[in-house]
């Protein structure tokens, strides 16, 4: 069947396979950034720009924000209680489980309908 045709085929949509379990370094972000590391890391990030640039004035700096972000959370993570890590452990476990819920079953020909209409 070609697309000029006006014959159009069924669409195959596979099931979503189930997430990723985060990261214990990704469960302590979801856990502590906003009320504990954001302006921190927004200082840590200023200063590596300011760094860069004065060794660097015509280039764009190495890492991103989102790196230096990524590197401040491990290495705070890693310096946590055993008791946060734990809760950190229970996060990620109990969101795993809970983004892996299977919806209810449906057939292919029902999910393909479902996503044309």
């Amino acid at each position: 069947m070609s697309p000029s045709s006006g014959a159009r085929g069924i669409l195959k949509v596979k099931p979503k396979a189930m997430p990723k379990k985060l990261q214990p370094w990704q469960a302590y972000h979801a856990l502590m950034y906003e009320s504990r590391w954001k302006a921190n890391v927004n200082t840590a990030w200023a200063e590596y720009k300011t760094a860069w640039t004065a060794e660097h004035p015509d280039k764009k700096p190495e890492k991103t924000r989102f790196e230096i972000m990524v590197d401040f959370m491990k290495e705070k993570f890693a310096a946590e209680t055993e008791e946060m890590k734990n809760h950190c452990e229970e996060y990620r476990t109990a969101r795993h489980v809970e983004q892996g819920t299977p919806g209810p079953a449906t057939s292919e020909s029902t999910r393909n309908a479902d996503f044309q209409a």
